[in-house]
């Protein structure tokens, strides 16, 4: 039996990949998107003291836009923020400017995996790779815009070598 390891459909550069361009259009989508509950929330205490409906009306547009843009900029800023490497070790994502993490997925950890692809993603090219771990609290790592490419051949990277020679259904 050949013990030698398969070799690895990816062949990235030793070195930290950031989120394309297009990712961090998506996140400030998404980010916008995010903060309307937020806008609804501001809004309802907001206009209960102001009179007429002129008044109310402006302030809940006015509220839309600051939250909503706010959340375009918390979005945008976390996708530049964003970088990862695929090395022999396994999957490494790297994040934040403040509060920065490190998180290593480790390839004996990784059970199975995912790629998901939402409508604003798929529209922009982008996919989310989702690797499940085995052993951990958290259990998933979801690392959403990647490049389509890339998520696919993340994830035939990442498969476990088991699987790989693996032909049953």
């Amino acid at each position: 039996m050949n013990d030698a390891p398969l070799p690895s459909a990816w062949t990235a550069a030793p070195e930290w990949q950031p989120l394309p361009p297009r990712a961090s259009t998506v996140a400030a989508i998404v980010g916008s998107f995010t903060a309307i509950p937020f806008c609804i929330g501001i809004g309802v205490l907001g206009t209960a003291v102001l009179d007429g409906w002129p008044a109310r009306l402006g302030a809940v547009l006015a509220i839309f836009v600051l939250v909503g843009g706010l959340g375009a900029l918390v979005g945008r800023a976390r996708a530049r923020r964003t970088h990862w490497l695929l090395d022999d070790r396994g999957l490494q994502v790297r994040r934040g400017l403040v509060w920065k993490h490190e998180l290593l997925v480790p390839r004996s950890r990784v059970q199975h995996l995912d790629i998901e692809r939402g409508p604003i993603e798929r529209r922009f090219g982008l996919a989310t790779l989702v690797v499940h771990t085995a052993g951990t609290r958290l259990h998933a790592l979801r690392q959403p815009g990647l490049r389509d490419a890339d998520a696919l051949a993340l994830r035939d990277a990442l498969l476990p070598e088991a699987d790989r020679d693996d032909d049953s259904l």
